[in-house]
């Protein structure tokens, strides 16, 4: 299965997008910062603020389950897969191909050099 560049790919895939997708509505709004009910473990209060987004550093965190990361690892987390999976799926959803790394070049002998004998 070849690799993603997750480097990539956390910089491609916003936080704002993985929040639409979600359906988060957020209950406060302080410029790039949003604060809500938290995705993951499914508090549903209209006024729940354990849950905060910042989109300009494209991070959250969750006050009452202590976890956070970037938009890729929430969706991974909401999803319940792997980070490969959830990575592969949100770009599916999104309609953008994934950031693939290269695979790696074989290195080949010099001429006049000869393979050695195993």
């Amino acid at each position: 299965m070849p690799g993603i560049d997750y480097r990539a790919a956390r910089a491609e895939l916003r936080l704002a997008e993985v929040l639409e997708l979600l359906g988060f509505v957020p209950c406060t709004r302080q410029g790039q910062q949003l604060r809500g009910a938290c995705p993951l473990h499914g508090t549903h209060g209209r006024k729940s603020r354990s849950f905060a987004a910042h989109l300009g550093k494209n991070v959250w965190y969750c006050f009452r389950c202590n976890r956070g990361g970037n938009a890729p690892e929430l969706w991974a987390a909401v999803t319940r897969q792997p980070l490969h999976a959830a990575v592969c799926a949100l770009y599916r959803r999104l309609g953008r191909a994934a950031p693939w790394l290269a695979a790696p070049r074989r290195e080949r002998p010099a001429r006049g050099d000869t393979m050695p004998e195993p």
